[in-house]
C-alpha cells in the first residue's frame, strides 16, 4: 500500500442539487481527462427538509426499508442524502429519472449501475462523498477526525508493522489523524475492488490505477482509490 504522503491531492466539488452535469464537469476540469469526478454534499449546509423529502421519492421500495431501519435521524439524513443524490447523479448521467435509475450488487456485494458510470459512496460526521468514473471502479472513504482515538489496535490489525510504526513516529498529538488517513487509502482501495476487510485481495492494491488524497479541509481525511477499466457488473 503506498504511503499516504506520495498520494496527489484531490478537492472535491462542492454539490448542491440542481447544479447539472456540464456544470459540474466544467469545475471539475476532468472532462477530457482520466480523473474521477469528486462531489461533497455537507449535511448541514442548506439541506432543507422539503430537498429530503424529494429524496425519499426517488429510493425503491428496498431503500426506503434500509431508511426506515436507522434510528438515529442523523443516520437516516446521511443514507439518504447518499442514496438520494447518487441516483440524482446518475440520472444526470443518464438522462433517465432518479427512481427509475437501477443499481445492482455485483458478486462481492458492491453497487453498481448497468449500462452507467462507476460509482462509489462515503460519509462520516455531515460530509457525503459521491465518486464517479466513465469506466474504472472506484473506492472513496472520508472520516471525521477523533483526536481521542485508540487507533493502535485497530493499527495493528490492519496495517503492516512498517505503517505501524511510521504512524509512531509522527508527534503523538497527530497519530490520530495520520492512522485515519492510512485507514481512508486501505478503505479506498479494497473498496474500489469490492473487497471486504475480512477478506482483502491478495497482493494489495495491485491492479489499481489511481491514488489520490483528499483535501477536505478542516476536521475531516479521505482517501479515493481507481482500478483498471472493466466490465462495471464484475467489479463488484
Amino acid at each position: 500500500m503506498a504511503q499516504a504522503t506520495d498520494l496527489t491531492l484531490l478537492k472535491p466539488i462542492p454539490w448542491f442539487p440542481g447544479l447539472s452535469l456540464p456544470e459540474l464537469l466544467a469545475a471539475d476540469g476532468c472532462s477530457q481527462q482520466d480523473q474521477p469526478l469528486l462531489l461533497a454534499v455537507n449535511r448541514g449546509a442548506g439541506i432543507s427538509a422539503p430537498l429530503l423529502a424529494g429524496l425519499v421519492c426517488t429510493l425503491t421500495a428496498e431503500e426506503n426499508r434500509r431508511l426506515g431501519g436507522f434510528r438515529h435521524k442523523a443516520d437516516q439524513d446521511r443514507f439518504l442524502l447518499g442514496r438520494g443524490l447518487l441516483r440524482q447523479m446518475l440520472a444526470l448521467w443518464m438522462d433517465q429519472q432518479p427512481q427509475h435509475v437501477a443499481i445492482a450488487l455485483g458478486p462481492r456485494g458492491k453497487p453498481y449501475c448497468p449500462g452507467g458510470p462507476q460509482f462509489n459512496v462515503s460519509h462520516s460526521g455531515d460530509l457525503i462523498l459521491l465518486a464517479l468514473h466513465r469506466c474504472r471502479p472506484l473506492g472513496v472513504d472520508v472520516e471525521q477526525e477523533r483526536p481521542a482515538l485508540n487507533w493502535q489496535p485497530i493499527a495493528r490489525r490492519l496495517l503492516s508493522s512498517q505503517q505501524v510504526d511510521a504512524l509512531l513516529q509522527q508527534p503523538v498529538a497527530e497519530q490520530a489523524t495520520a492512522f485515519l488517513q492510512a485507514w481512508c487509502h486501505l478503505e479506498a482501495e479494497l473498496k474500489a475492488g469490492g473487497w471486504g476487510l475480512a477478506a482483502p485481495p491478495v497482493g494489495g492494491s495491485a491492479g489499481l490505477m489511481g491514488h489520490w488524497r483528499l483535501c477536505l479541509g478542516r476536521g475531516y481525511v479521505g482517501a479515493l482509490a481507481a482500478g483498471q477499466a472493466s466490465d462495471p457488473s464484475l467489479n463488484g
